[in-house]
């Protein structure tokens, strides 16, 4: 099976710094990735309420990916940019078969 309806994604990794006993996080630009981005709601994925969280994406691959837990994702290109703010973060990938599965979280500042 090969995944269609691609996006490009750019990734960037946390490097937290301790500055003066407070932790400052700057986020270092690795690459980019195509992912079929998808919002998959089922009963995992609502809060301690009870209701659906709708900022949560699933993206899926079927290629290597330098994707890892705790990366900021980004819908727009930030590769010339200088300490962006990321869209989203990736909470965790899960492999099912041939394909990964990376859950990311929307970021709310």
């Amino acid at each position: 099976m090969k995944l269609k309806d691609l996006t490009q994604i750019w990734i960037c990794s946390p490097n937290r710094t301790n500055t003066n006993g407070e932790y400052v996080t700057s986020w270092d630009y690795q690459g980019t990735e195509h992912l079929n981005l998808q919002q998959d709601l089922n009963d995992l994925d609502r809060n301690q309420a009870g209701s659906i969280d709708y900022s949560i994406l699933k993206g899926r691959t079927d290629k290597e990916t330098i994707i890892e837990k705790g990366d900021g994702i980004y819908l727009t290109d930030v590769s010339s940019s200088s300490n962006p703010t990321p869209d989203y973060v990736v909470k965790g990938i899960l492999q099912i078969g041939n394909t990964k599965v990376i859950t990311l979280n929307k970021i709310v500042w």
